[in-house]
This record gives structure tokens, C-alpha cells and sequence, in this order.
């Protein structure tokens, strides 16, 4: 008796699994951990906004907007809350009065540290399931895929740039 021939695979099915979706649900349920993570406090990309500015000193709000790929009004939105719970402070540069200069405080400093504990434990249960060779191929994959999308697209500095993601 010959054998039957596969049914095709669905639309869905094939969809579901192909690496974009399952890259979009996987990182919409990260973001939904990590939000929850910072308990309301910071939001994600603040926290990465924290980051950035804990890993490269003051940088001028302009250049910020740029590192960041950010609209200057969105970004002001992003610093505003910050700068009312006195996470960063932005001061006029003294050289150039038009430029305002974007700096950590000592309570950014603190809220930064804890909210990376917070999000180490996330990843931590997120990965549970991978060995660390695991979890390194797969950091190294998503920095290549971050890296294909030139500078900018990710919220991220160019690879050769003082900060890292």
C-alpha cells in the first residue's frame, strides 16, 4: 500500500513557527517580565536610558536623541518623569547655553542598580530552561541580528561605540 502524502502544513502553523513571530511573541512576553520587573518605577527603555548614561558619563540631550534613534519629543517624555523623581538632572552646558547636558544622580545610581538586579532575575527565569553555552549562542545571535539592522534601528550605538546595549 502506498503511503498517504503529509497534509500541508497550515498558514498558521507554518507562521507560528517561522524565527520573525516567534521572535516578536517571545520579545512582547519578555518586555510584558521586564515591565513587570520595574514595578511601575522605570519603564524598560528608561532603564536602558539609566544604562546608557551610568556607561558613558553626561551626554547633551541632542546626542542622547541620536544614540537613542529617538525623536526629541519623545525623548523629552521619557526624561521628564526621570528628572521629577530626580533620576537624572539636565542642566544648560556652560560653553553652549542651548545645549542642555543629561546627567545620573546619586538616586538614579541606586534606582539603575536595583532595577538591574530585578531584570538579571528575570532573564534568569526566562532562560531557566538553557544551559549557559545556550544562553551565550543565543545572546551572540540576537547581537548579530541587532547589529544587521545598522546603527540606530535598535535604540543601540553603533557597535565600535563607547556605551554597549
Amino acid at each position: 500500500m502506498a503511503a498517504r502524502p503529509k497534509a500541508p502544513r497550515g498558514v498558521l502553523e507554518e507562521r507560528r513557527n517561522s524565527p520573525g513571530m516567534l521572535l516578536a511573541l517571545l520579545g512582547q512576553d519578555a518586555m510584558r517580565r521586564l515591565r513587570g520587573a520595574h514595578t511601575g518605577d522605570i519603564t524598560p527603555r528608561q532603564f536602558h536610558l539609566l544604562a546608557l548614561l551610568h556607561d558613558s558619563g553626561p551626554v547633551g540631550q541632542s546626542e542622547l536623541g541620536q544614540i537613542l534613534a529617538t525623536d526629541p519629543s519623545v525623548l523629552v517624555t521619557q526624561l521628564n518623569p526621570l528628572e521629577d523623581d530626580g533620576l537624572i538632572s539636565r542642566v544648560r552646558d556652560a560653553a553652549d547655553r542651548r545645549r542642555h547636558v543629561v546627567r545620573l544622580t546619586t538616586a538614579g545610581e541606586a534606582k539603575l542598580k536595583s532595577s538591574a538586579r530585578a531584570q538579571r532575575k528575570v532573564e534568569d527565569d526566562l532562560f531557566a530552561g538553557f544551559d549557559d553555552e545556550q544562553r551565550e549562542q543565543l545572546r551572540t545571535l540576537l547581537v548579530a541580528l541587532r547589529e544587521s539592522q545598522g546603527p540606530g534601528l535598535s535604540g543601540c550605538p553603533p557597535p565600535d561605540g563607547a556605551a554597549g546595549c
